[in-house]
C-alpha cells in the first residue's frame, strides 16, 4: 500500500465524475459542520456483500452467511496494523445496513420488507481511496501501487455539480393521523405486557421531483447548508444513498495501543431559537427536562449493556450522559459510553453486538 500526498481540490469537485459509478461512495461533510476534519472518496470496489430478498451474496454469488457473518470475514481478511496518524481511511470496507436486516440479529427488531428495490445491506471493499483532510486542506491518495494512484489521481474531477436543483413536491407518508394513533396504544400495550420497554414510532415521508434531479447534486447542495457532521453519499445497487446525521453510531479507534469503542447515541432535540434569548431558553428548557433527560439515560443504559459484550471487564466509562450539543436548526442531548474492545473483538464484531441502535 502506498500513500501520497496530491494537490488540493474540493471533495464534491472530486466525485462528481463518479457519482453514478456503480458503489461509488463519498464520505463528506460541509464546511458547517461540527468537528469535520476527514472526506473519504472510494470507486471501483474489488468486492461486495449484498442482502437481498432474504438471501445473502458476496461477489456476486449466493452464499449460506449471514451478511454480518461475510462482513465479519471479510473484514479480518482486510485488517491492517493501526496507525496514528495520517488518514483514516487507506483502504477497507464501506457501506450500510438497513433496519431490515435487525431480524438477523434481534428476532423482536423484525420489520416489514422495504418497499424499494435496493438491498437490505450492501457493503464494498476499497482497495484505492482519496482522503482530504478538509481542515488542513491537504488530499492524500493511498492505493496498492503507483499505478492505481495514478489511474485513481487522474479520474479526479475538478469541478461541482451545478448548485440549482429542482424542486422536491411533498408526496405524502405511509402514516395517517389514524394509523400513527393506532401504532402508539399498540406500543403502549406491548409495553404494559413486558415485550419491550421502548419503540421508535417511525414513517416514511415521499417527495417526488419533477425531472431527472440528480441526487448527487441534491447531497451537494444538502451539505452545504446542514451542520450534521456525518454526511454519505452512496450509489449501490441501483439506488443512491443521501444521508446526513448528526449522530455518531460509533466508531473504534487505536488509543495508546488499545481498541478503544465510542459511541455517542442522542435522545432530547429542541429547535434553535430565532433570538440569542429565545434560543438559550430553548437549549435550557432541553437541559432541565426531566423526560428528555430519562429517554437519553434510557438510550446510554441500553449502549452500556451492548458495549459490555464486548469490552473488556471495567473499561465502559460514561463520558458524558445528556450533554448539549447545538447544531444550525436543533439542539440534541448527546451522551458518549466508550470502553476498550476485548482481545480480537474488531468492529465489524462491534456492529453486530449494537445493530440495530436501540
Amino acid at each position: 500500500m502506498i500513500v501520497r500526498e496530491m494537490e488540493w481540490r474540493d471533495p464534491l469537485a472530486a466525485f462528481a465524475p463518479f457519482a453514478r459509478a456503480p458503489q461509488a461512495v463519498l464520505l463528506h461533510a460541509g464546511e458547517a459542520a461540527l468537528g469535520h476534519r476527514w472526506s473519504i472518496l472510494a470507486v471501483r470496489p474489488s468486492m461486495t456483500i449484498e442482502r437481498r430478498n432474504g438471501a445473502t451474496f458476496v461477489g456476486g454469488a449466493v452464499t449460506p452467511l449471514s451478511p454480518f457473518e461475510a462482513l465479519a470475514h471479510a473484514h479480518r481478511s482486510r485488517r491492517r496494523a493501526p496507525t496514528d496518524a495520517g488518514p483514516p481511511f487507506l483502504s477497507g470496507l464501506v457501506g450500510f445496513a438497513g433496519y431490515e436486516c435487525g431480524a438477523l440479529l434481534e428476532p423482536a427488531a423484525a420489520a416489514p420488507p422495504s418497499p424499494e428495490a435496493s438491498p437490505d445491506f450492501v457493503f464494498a471493499a476499497y482497495d484505492a481511496a482519496v482522503s482530504f483532510d478538509c481542515k488542513a486542506r491537504r488530499a492524500f491518495v493511498s492505493a496498492p501501487d503507483d499505478g492505481a494512484a495514478d489511474e485513481m489521481q487522474a479520474a479526479l474531477g475538478g469541478q461541482r455539480p451545478p448548485p440549482d436543483v429542482s424542486p422536491l413536491h411533498f408526496e405524502g407518508s405511509n402514516f395517517s393521523a389514524e394509523r400513527y394513533r393506532e401504532a402508539v396504544r399498540e406500543v403502549i400495550r406491548r409495553i404494559a405486557d413486558g415485550a419491550l420497554y421502548q419503540a421508535n414510532i417511525s414513517h416514511r415521508l415521499v417527495f417526488m421531483s419533477g425531472d431527472e434531479t440528480d441526487a448527487f447534486a441534491i447531497f451537494a447542495r444538502a451539505v452545504e447548508q446542514s451542520s450534521a457532521p456525518f454526511g454519505a453519499y452512496l450509489n449501490a445497487a441501483g439506488a443512491q444513498i443521501v444521508s446526513l446525521s448528526p449522530e455518531r453510531f460509533f466508531m473504534v479507534a487505536n488509543e495508546c495501543g488499545a481498541s478503544v469503542i465510542r459511541a455517542e447515541p442522542i435522545k432530547g432535540t429542541r429547535p434553535r431559537g430565532a433570538t440569542p434569548e429565545e434560543d438559550e431558553a430553548l437549549a435550557r428548557a432541553l437541559l432541565t427536562s426531566a423526560k428528555d433527560r430519562a429517554e437519553n439515560v434510557m438510550i446510554a443504559d441500553l449502549t452500556r449493556n451492548d458495549l459490555s459484550r464486548i469490552c473488556a471487564d471495567g473499561s465502559i466509562r460514561e463520558e458524558k450522559i445528556a450533554a448539549l450539543q447545538s447544531h444550525a436548526t436543533v439542539h440534541h442531548l448527546v451522551s458518549t459510553i466508550s470502553g476498550v474492545l476485548r482481545d480480537g473483538v474488531t468492529a465489524a464484531d462491534a456492529l453486530v453486538a449494537l445493530f440495530p441502535c436501540g
